[in-house]
């Protein structure tokens, strides 16, 4: 089985400059603990990705305000770990393991076109 035949698409995004209370609403809205952040235009370079364990570290555990800190400081810059959508799910597996992940950004032609999470390899599974 393919990487494209589990990730996920069409993807909610951030832009860099958005705060981290839009990182979170996207979050909510979306129903995932996690978001890429991306630049703007038809090429959606992955500029990093922010995740809710990283947003309690880094803003809400040492009581700063989400309202006032851009995403940007409390992501996980670029180059991510990503992988393509014909890769295999193994690929995809093997990576996540080796890397401790459980979000991979799916890219071609170095553009976003989905992401792949651990839980949508245990589809495979059943």
């Amino acid at each position: 089985m393919k990487v494209r035949d589990l990730m996920s698409y069409p993807l909610n995004t951030v832009r860099p400059d958005a705060t981290v209370l839009d990182a979170i609403k996207a979050m909510v809205d979306g129903k995932k603990g996690g978001i890429i952040v991306c630049g703007e235009g038809l090429l959606k370079e992955c500029q990093g990705i922010v995740t809710t364990t990283k947003i309690f570290e880094k803003v809400l555990a040492i009581g700063v305000s989400p309202n006032g800190i851009k995403i940007s400081d409390v992501m996980t810059p670029a180059p991510l770990i990503t992988i393509g959508p014909n890769a295999t799910v193994k690929e995809a597996a093997d990576l996540m393991i080796k890397y401790n992940i459980r979000r991979l950004p799916v890219v071609e032609d170095h553009t976003l076109v989905g992401i792949i999470t651990s839980k949508d390899l245990l589809k495979c599974v059943k």
